[in-house]
């Protein structure tokens, strides 16, 4: 019999102690200018040491947060072989954004105070997070800075333009930012957003995404879906309107099959998914998570099938209960 000790001690590429992990370079802040929208893009990069190339993965955080989010995941994963983009989106709450309209930026504030428990105020979260201008900046801040992936543009340092393989990007997200990972992935909006939509990713890892019924996510809107797809959720990650954790996998079970994964993380929150591998509660389950999503980076940008092998292996000694299901289609 599977027992919970034996498939953690079976899990592949488990946390590794700091001492023996591949070295980290980090740019923990650096300006990139847009010229055409006026906008500065507040960025912190994450990548091997080693002189690479290495293929890229860009971070979109969740509503109102910044480029410090899932620190862990980003540092993690470059550990592992990858750069990590982590740009700073125009509904930042910790590194406003002087191009966003004061009234929108007021409504982000209030808003998020207000779901955290704060004095009410303003238009509810759900509604704020409708507002066209959000998605449209977002979209506008990924072509941007796939642009300057793709050309090793300049405006990037040296030092990550000698590391990065244009050739080769993945595209992640938490909350808002899985909603727009799962878009840029294939999911179709009703009404469709102005294009052209960045294009060119090889995967998408969404954490604690959306299901259909907000955002412009219609039923049927992910039944395209055809890229390499990571979802994951927590077994107590409810939606800004009581969405069930099932509903954050509506993607992973409505997209075509093949090469889908989803994580299911026992006990988990909507803001659980980066802890710490010190923290004493939800440290291991959260390390183990980065180790398979690092799988899934090996295998859709590295090329490397052992990624693919891992995460089968995952999914087929995975339980519902554990304190990380796996399941796959």
């Amino acid at each position: 019999m599977i027992t919970r000790r034996r498939l953690l001690q079976a899990a592949p590429a488990l946390a590794v102690p700091a001492d023996l992990q591949p070295p980290v370079r980090t740019l923990e802040r650096i300006d990139l200018v847009d010229p055409a929208r006026g906008r500065t893009i507040a960025t912190r990069i994450h990548m091997p040491a080693g002189a690479g190339p290495w293929p890229v993965v860009l971070f979109s955080h969740g509503f109102g947060g910044s480029l410090s989010a899932f620190g862990e995941a980003g540092r993690y994963w470059a550990t592992r072989g990858v750069v990590v983009i982590h740009p700073t989106h125009t509904d930042s709450v910790q590194v406003p954004d002087p191009t966003l309209p004061a009234e929108d930026a007021l409504a982000v504030r209030q808003a998020l105070a207000a779901a955290m428990g704060g004095r009410p105020g303003g238009p509810p979260l759900t509604e704020v997070m409708e507002r066209p201008v959000f998605l449209r900046s977002r979209l506008a801040d990924i072509g941007f800075l796939l642009g300057l992936v793709r050309k090793r543009d300049d405006r990037l340092p040296a030092a990550v333009r000698a590391r990065i393989d244009p050739t080769r990007i993945g595209m992640a997200g938490h909350s808002f930012g899985a909603y727009l990972t799962l878009v840029l992935c294939g999911a179709r909006l009703s009404p469709e957003p102005p294009p052209p939509l960045p294009s060119g990713f090889r995967s998408g890892l969404a954490i604690s995404g959306q299901g259909s019924g907000r955002l412009g996510l219609r039923p049927g809107a992910f039944d395209r879906m055809s890229l390499p797809l990571f979802s994951v959720t927590g077994s107590r990650d409810f939606g800004a309107a009581g969405e069930t954790p099932d509903w954050r996998l509506e993607a992973f079970n409505r997209a075509l099959p093949g090469r889908k994964y989803a994580a299911v993380l026992d006990g988990f929150r909507h803001g659980d998914f980066d802890a710490p591998e010190s923290d004493p509660v939800l440290g291991r389950t959260a390390s183990r998570l980065r180790a398979l999503q690092s799988a899934f980076w090996r295998a859709t940008l590295a090329g490397d099938a052992s990624g693919w092998t891992d995460l089968d292996r995952a999914a087929g000694a995975s339980r519902p209960g554990y304190p990380v299901e796996i399941r796959r289609r």
